[in-house]
């Protein structure tokens, strides 16, 4: 995790947190290793980052799953568990039209402030089921790319030596293994995550927006998106009131942004590589062409070079010194532009943007607490 220290627009500073969760992961259980005190469960650790800061006061948290793949079901449910009270979190299908429910069944919140969750076409399976899930229930404010990955099925792999083997026989060559689609994954919502996977909130320009290659999408004869009927949960108005102001606001930053700018500028340049079918064969041309482009380079390495550092503080957290008490010693707030790949500094304007975000929407909840107390 890390903690930011951001300045307010009075004079002071704002606290948020911001959890980097890049699978949900999980010690499997083998002989020999039961109560291992090297266990590690993605639910355990958040939990120990959030406590962490609540107690260093942070006014809401941003969790991050981009290019989180998935992992544990089980992690996936607990960690929906920390932010919302009992109930259903994903509705699962079998082949037979079967559909089992599997709730969080712990009453307990151990967070029940500002929540953003940041995703991207590579959040996939668990973690789609956990964004699906808190967006669902009105928990949290879901911001990334205009789709998740869109994997919303469960396999198994059945070993095909054991059909090829007479009694007795020891095995030979291997035939290998067939990978077989058992159940189907659906929001609580009833909604499949399958090929359309989760739409977020408020969407951020990204080039893996245009990309014909990422995504259940890109598969042949992937299965079809459908919904069934709806789980009974209870669901909150966290989010609903504040997204049109939210959005706005944040459609505001990005026109105006210098690195959503050359987001958008080379998201033209994709689009226009995409649908080009030819290949320049004049020298001159292409010449010309390569030199407007090492021109324009110039001109952003330029202005990135020129940047001043960012007046914000940032503290990095980690499981093992969550338990320590303060902060690090160490904080960080150097951030060197020219030296970060095009990838990395989309990245982080996508962050910052999530972190904007977040910081309208703790203000916006305050303005309408004080409303509420003001009438009261």
């Amino acid at each position: 995790a890390k903690l930011l220290e951001l300045p307010d627009r009075h004079g002071g500073t704002n606290r948020i947190g911001v959890i980097d969760l890049p699978s949900f992961y999980a010690s499997v259980p083998l002989p020999g290793n039961e109560g291992h005190s090297s266990s590690k469960f993605t639910s355990v650790d958040v939990a120990k980052l959030i406590k962490k800061l609540e107690k260093e006061n942070v006014a809401g948290i941003v969790i991050d799953l981009r290019n989180n793949g998935g992992g544990s079901l089980e992690e996936a449910i607990k960690f929906v568990g920390l932010f919302i009270k009992d109930g259903p979190v994903v509705l699962v299908r079998a082949p037979d039209g079967h559909v089992a429910e599997d709730d969080d069944d712990d009453p307990s919140v151990l967070y029940n402030g500002p929540l953003v969750v940041l995703v991207n076409r590579f959040s996939a399976s668990a973690a789609e089921i956990a964004a699906a899930a808190l967006q669902d229930y009105g928990r949290a404010i879901v911001v990334g790319d205009s789709s998740t990955h869109g994997k919303g099925t469960v396999q198994s792999l059945n070993p095909l030596q054991p059909f090829f083997m007479q009694e007795n026989e020891s095995p030979t060559n291997d035939p290998g293994t067939v990978k077989i689609t058992i159940r189907k994954f659906y929001r609580v919502s009833g909604a499949s995550t399958q090929l359309k996977g989760v739409t977020p909130n408020i969407v951020l320009p990204d080039i893996l927006n245009y990309s014909t290659e990422i995504g259940e999408t890109s598969l042949e004869n992937p299965l079809p998106w459908d919904t069934i009927p709806s789980a009974d949960y209870d669901k909150l108005n966290l989010i609903e009131p504040y997204i049109a102001t939210l959005r706005q606001e944040s459609n505001e930053r990005i026109a105006t942004n210098q690195d959503f700018i050359y987001i958008r500028q080379d998201i033209e340049e994709f689009k226009k590589l995409q649908a080009d079918k030819t290949a320049v064969l004049n020298e001159r041309e292409e010449l010309k062409q390569r030199e407007e482009n090492e021109a324009s380079q110039k001109a952003r390495d330029k202005e990135l070079a020129a940047r001043k550092v960012p007046d914000e503080k940032i503290y990095d957290i980690t499981v093992e010194n969550a338990s320590q008490p303060g902060l690090p010693s160490s904080e960080t707030n150097v951030v060197n532009y020219a030296e970060m790949s095009q990838g990395q500094l989309d990245e982080a304007a996508r962050l910052d943007e999530t972190e904007n975000i977040l910081e309208n929407y703790i203000s916006l909840l305050s303005s309408n607490q004080n409303l509420i107390a003001h009438h009261n």
